[in-house]
This record gives structure tokens, sequence and C-alpha cells, in this order.
């Protein structure tokens, strides 16, 4: 099996807790369980350890260092019993931009900006950027130290009901501002995420930009037992998650 089959799959089960943190892995255990070569075994854990999954020392041998955190793909819930905080930066009227106000439908000259970052066990794990109009003018400081999903920020913050959002997941590297918000160093790959999310009547509300930790935050999703819609550019529409 190649190596990149074999981190594959260790890193899958490491998300899913399958290994959890200090497992020690082996490599002539994981060469008999994978039936590969010690050499791909031997590359795919100094992989996984440049990506942060996996601690390498001598007379320490490798294990797991840390677990990844589920996050709604459409949503800010975080799976496992585990508890997203935000805390916001920074809010302020910007100019419209012609990307936004094609995304919201929407002929104003100005926007309103919220960047926020999300925070699980203590950790920064993400950062938000959200546009919306003006005229939603609540406090967004009002979320901020409380369990969150969108449920609440939909009727709370901006008074209507939530409908779809459409997704788009991809990866961009990490600039000097955000590394030290997140604590990496500048360059590193983060995985990003666009939404645009919609009333009940599927009129535009807000699109989001967000940036994750690429080793501690994966998406997920439950789809049920029909086909996944896809969306013009790739994108998934999906209800938003009820609480």
């Amino acid at each position: 099996m190649s190596s990149r089959r074999v981190r594959e799959l260790i890193q899958a089960s490491i998300r899913a807790g399958i290994l959890n943190v200090d497992a020690q892995l082996v490599e002539e255990e994981l060469m008999r369980i994978f039936n590969s070569s010690r050499g791909s075994v031997r590359d795919a854990l100094n992989e996984l350890r440049e990506a942060g999954f996996v601690v390498r020392k001598p007379r320490f041998g490798t294990r797991v260092h840390r677990l990844q955190v589920g996050i709604e793909l459409s949503g800010i819930t975080a799976t496992e019993n585990k508890t997203n905080y935000i805390t916001v930066l920074d809010q302020a009227i910007v100019p419209s931009f012609p990307l936004v106000r094609a995304r919201l439908q929407m002929d104003e000259e100005m926007v309103r900006l919220v960047e926020n970052t999300f925070a699980v066990d203590g950790e920064v794990i993400g950062l938000r950027c959200a546009y919306f109009s003006p005229r939603y003018d609540a406090d967004p400081t009002d979320f901020t130290g409380v369990p969150l999903t969108m449920q609440p920020v939909f009727q709370e913050f901006f008074g209507v009901e939530p409908g779809a959002a459409t997704v788009t997941v991809g990866v961009e590297r990490c600039d000097e501002r955000t590394a030290r918000i997140l604590g990496v160093t500048p360059g590193e790959a983060l995985l990003s995420r666009e939404i645009l999310y919609t009333n009940a009547d599927l009129v535009p509300v807000q699109i989001v930009f967000d940036v994750f930790l690429a080793n501690r935050v994966r998406f997920e999703a439950d789809t049920g037992r029909g086909e996944l819609p896809v969306e013009p550019r790739n994108a998934v529409a999906m209800p938003l998650a009820r609480p």
C-alpha cells in the first residue's frame, strides 16, 4: 500500500477518534496492518508529523499528538460534545464590494462587516469575516462567550428564520495577521470556507468567509439517504442544522 493510502487511513482514524491522543504508532505493526513497506509507513508518519497529527522523537516513538474538532459543514456548531465560542475582533461599515452585492442581491453602497474568532477548549481554531446589510444593527458582542449555533443568530440577530446555505470549501495560505491570531506560521495552509446564508424564503442574508486550522478542524455533514445536491461552483446546498 502506498504512503498516501497509509497516511489517509491513519489520519481518518485520528479524526474518527479510533486513535486517541498519545496512542503509539509502531512501524512494524503498521506494516503488518497495511501490508505495506517500511518506507511507505515511514513516509506516511513523517507527513503526518509535518501536518501536526503525530509527534516523532527518538526513544519516544511516534504518538498521536492532537485530535481534530468536527464543525458542521454549513454551520458553526462543533460536534462530539465540544462547544464553539466566538470573540468579536472587529466590526465596521465598509464599501459593498461587487462580489458581496452580487451574492447578497443588494444595491446598497455600504455593507456591515463583523470579524470574529472561533475557539474550542480555549484554543482559537478559526476566523470569520461576515458581510451583511447595515439595516441589521444588532450587537454581535451579545453572542460572545456563549454556546452558539446559527439558529439563534438568525432569529435574534437578523430577526428571520434560517433557510438554506450554499457552501464552498477550499484551501488558502495564511497571511501574517491571520497567523498571529491563529498562532501559526505565515504561509501555513488553512481550510477555507465561503457560506452564503439565506432566510426561510431563500433570500440571501449574509455571506461569510472562514479560515480554520487544517490540522485541528474537519467539516462534517449528514446528507441522509439521498444524493448530495450540487450547486454551481461545486458548492453544497443544505438546510441549516436545528439545535
